[in-house]
This record gives C-alpha cells, structure tokens and sequence, in this order.
C-alpha cells in the first residue's frame, strides 16, 4: 500500500493540463491509498483531512474533465471504473456528493450513448451515485436513456442500467414514478425473461420491489395488467432448482411484497389481469413447496384470487390448487399459521362457488379437513373459524340436497359423508356452545339437514329468547311452519352468495 507521503505526491500535484494517462494513475493511486477505513485515518492522521477531501476533488475534476474532451473511448472507459472505485469507498461520508458539486452527473449521462463499454462503465458509476443522490441523477435526464440500456443484449450494460434504477427508485416514490413513466415495464419484463444472468435477474427482482413498494391503499404506480406478467416470472425463479441464492431471495421478497400489496386491496379486474397473463397457473409449484415463507404468500394469493366470481373460482380449480388445500388443511402436521391459510381458501370456494365448483371440493375430501376442525382439537381454531365452517358445511349440504334431486338418489349424498367425518356428531354438540352465534348456527344447520339430531331444548331456547321465531303459514296446521332468524341475531345465512336457499318447505330459514 502506498504511504501517505507517496499519495500526496502522486495526487496532491496539480497541474494546468494533466495527460490522460496521469489522470488515470493520479485516480488509481488515490483509490488505492483510502480504500479502507484504516488507510483513510492514517492519511487524514499524515495530511489534515481537508488535504486529502481536496485530492478526492481534484482527481474527480479532472475526471470530469478528461471524459469530456478525451476521443478514445477505453480512456474514458477507464476513467469511469476508477470513478467508480472512488465513489464505491463507503466510508468517506458525501463522496457521491462530491461527484455531483465537480459536475461528473451529466457527463456520465453523456457516456450513456456511448458503445457498450461507455455504456457498462456509465451505468456501474450513475448506480453508486444514486444511492444516495437519486435526485441529482433523475435531474440529469438519466432515466430515459438508462431504461434503453435495458434492451441492450449485453448483460452488463442492461444491469448496470437496472441497477441505477433500482437505485433511484429505493425509497423515493417521485423518482418510481418518473421511472415508471419513462417506460420501464416492458423492457424489464423482457430482461427478465431473457437473462439467466444471475446479477442482472437479482437488480431487477429488487426494482420491482421498488415499484410496488406503495403506502397502504395507494395505487399501484402502473396497471396491475402490466406488473401481473411478472409473476410468472418470479414464480420460475424461486421455484427453480439450485438458484442462485441472491436471485431467490431478491425474487421471494419481490413476490411477497406485490401479493400482500393485492390481498384484500385488489379488485376483479387485478384478478382478470392475474388469470390472463398465467399468474394463477404458474402460483401450483409454491404452494407444493417446503419453503414455508413463499408457500404462505401463494396461498393468499389463491385466497386473494377466490374472493371474485365463479369463474375466478373455476381457475383456482383448473390450477389444480384444490387438492393441495385439502392436503394442507387435513394434514395434522401442516404448520397452523398454513393450515388456517388452506382452510380459509376451502371455505372461500364454497362460499363463492357454483354447485358444481362445491361437488368438486366435496371429490377432493374437502369435508373430513373441515370437519376435524369443528371441535378445535388442535387449538388453533378460533370461534370465528367454526361459525365460518359450519356455514360451509351448510353451503355443502345444500349441494348434496341438489345432487340428490338432480340425481334421484335417496338421501343427502353429502350428508352421508358428514356422519362418516364424525361431522354430524360434532354439530350436535355445537348445538350448545357457549358462543350464541355458533350454537344458533348449528342448530340451523341442524334443523335444516338433519332435523332428527336437533336439540329441542335448545331451538326451544333460542325460540323463548326471540333469536328464532317460529309463525304458522297461512292456511296451515302447526307443522306447517317457518323458522325465522330475527334482527337481533348475526348467523343468518350470509354465506348464500349465489342466490341457493336454505331449505325448502318446512324448515326454511332467512334473515329478519
């Protein structure tokens, strides 16, 4: 390592027209005398820090200098790399500043229509200064030709461009935006298909962190018909085999962030763009996953996917995603935080499904999983879950009821099933649970699908307590009655999203 006296000479000389070669080593021997933090003290120890921040100066000038009037292109190449090397010294504090007051920015920006190795050496010294001077460099006019650097065929100059980006984006949300509207969408997406470059594909994972990164219930900073195609994507990427650790990682949180950003915010047309574009499709290798922190987030977006319209049910079905909630659901080593992930996803499609979509849940053995969970055995299961099941359980038995007259079968299909899953005994039991909410559902349920397990004493109950009201139909006898859910109560049949009643004849139900 150079003294401190041998970089004072080297770098402390100025002189009117330095060569383009002295510039270079004037660069490199600084660069190389404070690279560390030790050798930085010692020489600010030998030469008074104001000698050794006016040398940083000086040797940024002159590189500002020689980039504008030098004609050959590896010299000014080489001058960015040493700039670079500067700027990339993390413990000299406003080193980037630095650059900006000499006036390197818009030189660099210059260079940026350089051949690709201007366009390299450009692209890796904008990305170190827009760490911490995003502004200056969104100031420049560095964004437009940064997003055409990243079309280039060259995986180092693409990556430094979507490195700088990734820069100005992080924590700035004028300077997403300018970005984003620069047009960045679609090049990105197309680096990202095509690269297997482990840098480039791990700087764009992370600027699209960046540009979905949004405060709660702001939008998106472009449709989500143009980001959907990206999950696709990053699906590929962590569900690939032997990934790069620094691609599975950028891609995992990229993917994290878009899918908590859509639960629960998203409408039916983000789910319209997820549908077309693949997304749901491609979202079966992470919920197959053993990686617990990505099976999660793919199962909310299922989630997030069934909260639509039928026909939106009907692709989380043809993605084959049923089985594997039934499997997370009934399997009792599943993690619990998964588990009432998978449930919540089951009572989804059967709350907004067809009758069909419900006969296809039933197929997969949706009912034992639900069914285990109505006594809380495992205790995780909340009051809340079980009132949640039992309107499921309803929806279901609803279903078999229509099986059984479209098929001319005599009994209940589902109801058969229900016995055999030890459900029908659990509802019975419900029927006097301590929340009023639960036992009134039960004993609905009850009452509607299995009128001979009723508990009379406690229908008699909630009679007596004004929770159901029981009025003769005209013209009838005293078995010709309906059962009415009065205002008081919240169990009414809230899950009937498709318009299905509760019943027919004696024994219907509906809400006061």
């Amino acid at each position: 390592m150079a003294s401190a006296g041998s970089t004072a000479d080297a770098v402390g000389t100025t002189v009117d027209n330095p060569s383009l070669q002295a510039v270079l080593a004037k660069a490199s021997d600084l660069v190389h005398a404070i690279h560390t933090k030790e050798a930085y003290d010692h020489a600010v120890k030998q030469r008074g820090s104001e000698a050794v921040e006016a040398d940083i100066a000086a040797v940024m000038t002159d590189i500002c200098n020689m980039m504008a009037s030098a004609s050959d292109p590896q010299l000014r190449a080489e001058a960015m790399r040493q700039l670079a090397g500067l700027l990339s010294i993390e413990h000299i504090e406003g080193i980037g500043q630095k650059a900006v007051d000499v006036g390197l920015v818009p030189v660099l920006v210059e260079q940026l229509s350089g051949c690709e190795d201007l366009q390299a050496a450009a692209g890796q010294a904008l990305s170190m200064l827009a760490i911490q001077n995003g502004d200056a460099v969104v100031n420049a006019d560095a964004v437009p030709p940064l997003v055409q650097l990243v079309s280039s065929p060259d995986d180092d100059v693409r990556g430094g461009g979507i490195a700088t980006l990734c820069n100005i984006t992080a924590g700035s949300a004028a300077c997403r935006d300018v970005v984003v509207a620069a047009g960045i969408v679609e090049p990105l997406l197309k680096a990202m298909r095509e690269s297997s470059n482990a840098a480039v594909l791990t700087v764009s994972a992370c600027l699209l962190r960046n540009l979905w990164i949004v405060p709660e219930n702001a939008p998106l900073p472009a449709p989500l018909a143009e980001l959907a195609p990206f999950v696709p994507v990053l699906v590929g990427l962590v569900a690939a085999p032997q990934q790069d650790d620094r691609v599975l990682k950028a891609a995992r949180v990229a993917l994290q962030h878009l899918i908590h950003r859509l639960h629960g915010q998203g409408t039916d047309a983000d789910r319209d763009a997820l549908v077309e574009c693949g997304a749901v499709a491609s979202i079966k290798p992470l919920v197959q996953m053993a990686d617990l922190e990505m099976k999660g987030p793919a199962l909310l977006m299922v989630y997030f996917v069934a909260e639509g319209t039928t026909s939106h049910v009907q692709t989380v079905i043809d993605g084959g995603l049923v089985p594997l909630l039934v499997d997370l659901a009934a399997n009792a080593e599943s993690d619990s935080g998964l588990k009432e992930i998978a449930v919540g996803n089951i009572l989804l499609i059967v709350v907004k499904g067809s009758q069909r979509q419900i006969e296809y849940v039933v197929e997969c053995g949706g009912i034992r999983p639900l069914c285990d969970l109505l006594d809380g055995a495992d205790g995780q299961i909340r009051d809340g879950q079980i009132r949640d099941i039992i309107s499921a359980l309803h929806r279901i038995l609803n279903a078999g009821r229509q099986k059984q007259a479209t098929e001319g079968l005599p009994n209940n299909p589902y109801s058969t099933l229900l016995e055999q899953a030890a459900g029908v005994d659990k509802l019975v039991e419900l029927q006097t649970h301590n929340n009023m909410d639960i036992a009134l559902r039960a004993v609905l349920c009850s009452f509607i699908h299995l009128p001979d397990r009723v508990d009379e004493q406690r229908l008699e109950a909630l009679i007596q307590a004004g929770v159901i009201q029981v009025v003769n139909e005209q013209g009838g006898d005293e078995d010709d009655r309906a059962t009415h859910v009065s205002d008081s109560s919240s169990s009414g049949s809230d899950s009937d999203s498709d318009g299905q009643g509760e019943g027919e004849g004696e024994g219907d139900t509906e809400e006061g």
